[in-house]
């Protein structure tokens, strides 16, 4: 059992490692000019890697709503309506 607990505890210091490193070796890291650098390459690297994947599993990608939130909720709410007043 503790070699199981010192084991997972290994691989989880790697992938943590892993992701400082990449990070670090991305760019993001390092100053604000090289972040954003770093976020417009992600930027135009990751539509297509969506797509890819979509693809791989068959999901269909909506293209056309790109960008688009769903409208917000209408709450009809009023304290006033609701307070107990016996």
């Amino acid at each position: 059992l503790a070699a199981f607990n010192s084991l997972r505890f290994v691989i989880k210091g790697g992938l943590a490692g892993a992701a400082v490193y990449v990070a670090y070796d991305q760019g993001l890291l390092g100053s604000g000019t090289q972040g954003a650098e770093a976020l417009k390459k992600a930027q135009a690297a990751l539509p297509p890697a969506i797509q890819e994947w979509t693809s791989y599993i068959g999901w269909e990608v909506r293209t056309g709503q790109r960008n688009t939130l769903p409208p917000t909720p209408k709450f009809d709410f009023s304290p006033s309506d609701s307070w107990n007043k016996g």
